[in-house]
């Protein structure tokens, strides 16, 4: 009998032990836990801290690139800089910048050149995909691109200057208060035409709210394509008062680049130049 009790002893002091050992390492496993879970915790608010430092650093070299770019020839040629090329970035249209030629000088300066034509060395009888791109040479003769002057046009109210030459020295200019075209869902439509100013005459009126159209998409209101009938893309109606993107001296009715109120569609102007700047 004393045997048994004894016996029954020794288990009992060993269960206890034996719960007492598993005690104290469920014990340190909490601890090893807790401490892990807390050094977790720790790493995560270092990495999103780390990460918001990261985002911060990126937002402002992203701040300082817009900066470092005008959005327009106001702001690219502001404190007096020179007519010339310049880079400018809209954030709205694109993460990257790119060239246009800026006009520093005429009324006041501030103008994003959009068309130039002065001696012919450019063909404007181009396709669709290329009138929205833009062509041409900075430089000299260019069309800057629907998708670009459609972004200019949709950042900020723009008024339009349209210089006008013809080969016997005659200069004319007309203004127009408000001037912005539609994206490529609205086929670049003139949907926007303020009042005009000048000595040219106003020869664009006809084309107010018409669709652009180019020899491989027919837009106009005509029952055939002006662009193949007259040459180069444009806002026809059915079909022009006005065409800057004509053949350089083609005195052939409506084909020249033509500015009815000012030399009428059998004469093809020397230099047509239309531009841009924001409206104050």
């Amino acid at each position: 009998m004393l045997l048994k009790i004894i016996c029954l002893v020794l288990i009992i002091n060993s269960y206890e032990l034996v719960c007492e050992s598993i005690h104290i390492s469920e014990f340190n496993e909490t601890k090893a836990f807790l401490s892990i879970s807390s050094q977790l915790n720790e790493l995560r608010d270092e990495l999103e801290r780390q990460g918001k430092l990261s985002n911060d650093i990126m937002n402002s070299v992203h701040l300082h690139h817009v900066k470092s770019y005008g959005q327009n020839c106001a702001e690219a040629t502001a404190n007096a800089k020179p007519s010339g090329i310049y880079e400018i970035l809209i954030p709205s249209y694109s993460k990257h910048h790119f060239k246009v030629t800026c006009d520093a000088h005429t009324q006041g300066g501030g103008w994003t050149v959009i068309l130039s034509r002065v001696d012919g060395s450019v063909d404007f009888n181009r396709n669709w995909n290329v009138y929205k791109k833009g062509f041409g040479d900075l430089d000299g003769e260019f069309f800057l691109g629907l998708d670009k002057i459609h972004a200019l046009t949709a950042e900020r109210s723009q008024e339009l200057l349209v210089l006008l030459e013809d080969f016997e020295g005659v200069e004319k200019w007309e203004t127009y208060e408000k001037f912005a075209i539609g994206n490529e869902d609205e086929l670049y439509a003139l949907h926007t035409l303020g009042r005009s100013n000048g000595t040219a005459g106003d020869s664009l009126k006809r084309q107010h709210t018409t669709k652009f159209s180019t020899h491989d998409r027919d837009n106009d209101r005509w029952t055939k394509n002006c662009a193949e009938a007259y040459n180069g893309g444009w806002w026809y109606e059915s079909c022009h008062d006005s065409k800057l993107t004509g053949i350089y001296k083609d005195k052939t009715h409506g084909k020249g680049i033509n500015w009815k109120e000012f030399r009428g569609w059998e004469y093809s102007l020397k230099k047509a130049v239309m531009m841009i700047r924001p409206r104050k």
